[in-house]
């Protein structure tokens, strides 16, 4: 037979993983598909937000009951999953606290009450993260990036406007600052990175025309 503590233990396992497995789906599917309004992540986030807000008081609950029984292991297990859940409240509000917003001109990051507005205009460099695509405003102390989520938004007035930038030689390696020649030979202005970048993160549907004409000049080249 198993013990309280460890039903409950595996209880918390299969609440996180299901919330992980959740997270994971949530961040490959569900891209807004609009542009000019406010972008968010989604009810999805705020629906667990509550459910674990839920939880944490029903635990906090039977811990105020198992003290009253005088149930020692009662109260500490509930009292652990009250602040296990707690946390992860406070973490999915917090991780999940920003909007964007973008227009033919600029776009808007809004996060935890912070407004950063960049002008494409006004953009010097890029780098890529996993599931971000991070910008320097020349208006901006060098270093000081501003990260936009392609997994939890679609932002594809940007993507489509640095590609733009990109082929126009707007963004030539430097070195220490991009990725050498040994991760992306023979490319010192970037092409075959900004297209396998959007490309394996399901944005080429934005460039096509760009993939063909650098397939075109990687077939001149050999």
């Amino acid at each position: 037979m198993f013990s309280f503590n460890s039903i409950v233990m595996m209880v918390i396992s299969g609440v996180l993983a299901v919330l992980y497995f959740i997270a994971s789906v949530y961040n490959r599917m569900n891209r807004k598909s609009y542009t000019h309004k406010v972008q968010k992540p989604g009810q999805l986030m705020t629906f667990f937000s509550r459910v674990m807000l839920i939880l944490s008081i029903l635990c906090a609950g039977f811990t105020l009951l198992g003290a009253m029984m005088k149930d020692t292991e009662m109260a500490v297990v509930f009292a652990v999953i009250t602040i296990i859940s707690t946390l992860l409240t406070w973490g999915i509000k917090h991780k999940y606290d920003f909007t964007y917003q973008e227009t033919d001109e600029y776009f808007i990051v809004t996060r935890r009450k912070k407004t950063y507005k960049v002008y494409y205009k006004d953009i010097s460099h890029w780098q890529w993260g996993i599931y971000d695509i991070y910008i320097q405003d020349r208006n901006r102390p060098e270093g000081d990036f501003i990260g936009v989520s392609v997994s939890l938004f679609k932002p594809e007035i940007l993507l489509t406007k640095m590609t733009e930038k990109v082929f126009a030689g707007e963004f030539p390696r430097i070195d220490g600052l991009y990725p050498d020649d040994t991760v992306y030979p023979g490319d010192p202005l970037r092409k075959k990175e900004i297209v396998r970048c959007l490309t394996q993160a399901g944005y080429s549907y934005l460039i096509p025309e760009y993939i063909d004409a650098l397939s075109t000049m990687q077939q001149d080249n050999v």
